[in-house]
């Protein structure tokens, strides 16, 4: 009998390793890879110094980097990672007005190793800033989008080598991993319902009743519905049927498929109302918002409920 436990539990691991191979090789690596090599791809359209092209090359990278966002575990499997993507994107984090200082940055005529001395100052928050407000075709506004693209590329590769290293712990423990994921899933569809959507639309908890779409997440650059529709598709990506094994695949093979059904459903609802914030104008996004409203309340406390995974509590104006 103690064989026989034994045997079936090896086959168990063997099988759930299988989707979770699948997972991290197919969503987690490589979205990852994707997002450095789009870093590349921007850093060499700015050394040739075409304006209009980078500003399209910095749209690609933004969605790219939501795909990476979206579905962040590294900071649970090591936690010196926690704190990267904050490296990387400072939205919704902090009250300083980085567009005054950079400002300052571009005026000024100290070395730009000096000047640019804040983690603030090279993130893609402020590369939108230079790239959308400012004239490439001045030298130190060039060397400034270098600079930042070249640190983004930098933190982005720091996730990768993490990934690498910290595979296995991943893999060795299924129900540890789960937790990781559905996390990730509650915690990225929060902030998309409440901060992406909600607080540009006024019908978050902070902005009840107060619209501005400029605080949607890429205003400036007219990007946020692009980061949004990136956010959704990577969610899918994690969930829906798909040619490679992925977390819907594994939650499946539980047993668990009307609850995984509705959260697909949830995500095919909310891209269809993407065109409620054309140009991003979140003055109609209320359907927008109760959707994706209905998918975190179906991660939350549906799926959780099945999978028996213990949530982590989140802020509503932080992690």
């Amino acid at each position: 009998m103690k064989v026989l436990v034994g045997l079936v539990f090896i086959i168990n691991m063997v099988f759930a390793n299988g989707y979770l191979e699948s997972i991290y090789e197919n969503i987690i690596l490589k979205n990852t890879n994707k997002a450095i090599e789009q870093a590349t791809q921007l850093q060499k359209v700015l050394e040739k110094g075409n304006q209009t092209e980078a500003q399209k090359e910095f749209a690609f990278l933004a969605e790219k980097w939501k795909q990476v966002q979206a579905f962040y575990l590294l900071g649970e499997l090591n936690s010196s990672y926690i704190d990267t993507p904050r490296y990387i994107d400072i939205y919704h984090h902090g009250n300083e007005d980085i567009t005054v200082q950079l400002q300052r940055v571009v005026a000024s005529d100290d070395g730009l190793e000096i000047a640019l001395f804040k983690h603030s100052f090279k993130t893609i928050n402020a590369l939108e800033y230079i790239l959308f407000s400012h004239d490439t075709t001045n030298q130190r506004v060039k060397d400034i989008a270098l600079i930042i693209t070249q640190t983004i590329h930098g933190y982005l590769q720091d996730i990768h080598t993490g990934y690498t290293q910290n595979k296995q712990l991943f893999m060795k423990n299924e129900q540890k991993a789960n937790a990781m994921m559905l996390n990730a899933l509650i915690e990225s569809s929060y902030k998309l319902k409440e901060w992406r959507v909600g607080d540009a639309a006024g019908l978050s908890r902070k902005y009840k009743g107060d619209v501005d779409s400029r605080r949607a997440e890429y205003f400036l650059s007219k990007n946020s519905q692009k980061a949004i529709e990136a956010i959704i598709n990577t969610h899918l990506d994690i969930l829906d049927n798909r040619a490679f094994k992925n977390y819907g695949s594994l939650i499946e093979s539980y047993g668990i498929k009307k609850e995984l059904d509705q959260s697909i459903k949830h995500l095919k609802n909310a891209q269809k109302k993407l065109h409620l914030i054309d140009d991003d104008n979140f003055t109609k996004a209320k359907p927008l918002f109760e959707e994706l409203h209905n998918l975190h309340t179906n991660y939350f406390i549906t799926l959780i409920g099945e999978l028996k995974v213990t949530a982590k509590v989140l802020d509503a104006d932080g992690d």
